[in-house]
């Protein structure tokens, strides 16, 4: 089974340009099916109905010219491979077109068939591996990510609950005999200090789950802890 036609979008205002690239790319032994818009405009909107394989760009046309037509497309298709194809021989503008994210730059009347469709065919998979190489990027960053997570669930979560609940004790004192206080104010040093560990591993200054740092006792000091009469 014959694999299916790449669909190519050319953005060209010139019928005699298109039909040229259409014969080019019969001499070609890949199959591409060559779709056209003679404006920016509906370039663009045709980005957004059926995504093509590949975007070849003319830069001068009715409704934009220069580097403002290859930065409008590189932006709105975003993930597609774009390959400039112009009657400017402009080294800068082909150089600023490729930093900005196109994938080749080619000078009309300068390739054949072949090396039209080989750049066609290289710049659909230097995308695709462009895009396996970030989505790669991604799921390695979300994977780093999760220590942290999972410090923050399974260590942070419970130092606020305790402390919380020694604050609350605390905070009714008819009920809490003196050596109890003092127990009490050992635990509050010590979640403090676990807080403070895990914070360190975690490398930052780190919120931890029921905002320990913004609750009104949430800082306990030594001062803090000598004026309740916690420590000997």
């Amino acid at each position: 089974m014959s694999p299916e036609p790449k669909r190519v979008l050319y953005i060209e205002d010139n019928e005699g340009d298109i039909e040229l690239v259409r014969l080019r790319l019969l001499e070609d032994k890949a199959k591409f099916d060559v779709c056209s818009a003679d404006r920016l405009s509906t370039g663009l909107m045709a980005l957004t109905t059926e995504k093509p394989a590949v975007v070849l760009l003319d830069l001068y046309l009715p409704d934009s010219r220069g580097a403002d037509t290859f930065r409008a497309v590189l932006t709105r298709a975003v993930g597609l491979p774009v390959v400039v194809l112009s009657g400017c021989d402009d080294e800068a503008l082909a150089l600023e077109a490729l930093q900005h994210g196109a994938q080749d730059y080619l000078v009309k009347g300068t390739f054949d068939g072949s090396r039209l469709g080989r750049t066609l065919r290289c710049a659909i998979e230097r995308q695709a591996l462009m895009t396996a190489l970030n989505m790669n990027r991604r799921e390695q960053l979300a994977l780093n990510d999760q220590p942290r997570s999972y410090v923050s669930e399974d260590f942070l979560t419970p130092l606020s609950s305790i402390h919380q609940l020694v604050i609350a004790v605390l905070e009714d004192p008819a009920d809490v005999t003196l050596p109890q206080r003092r127990r009490l104010g050992a635990v509050l040093n010590k979640v403090k200090l676990l807080r403070s560990m895990v914070n360190d591993l975690l490398g930052e200054n780190s919120v931890e789950p029921g905002k320990m740092h913004s609750e009104p006792h949430s800082v306990m000091t030594r001062d803090d802890v000598d004026a309740l009469g916690l420590l000997d």
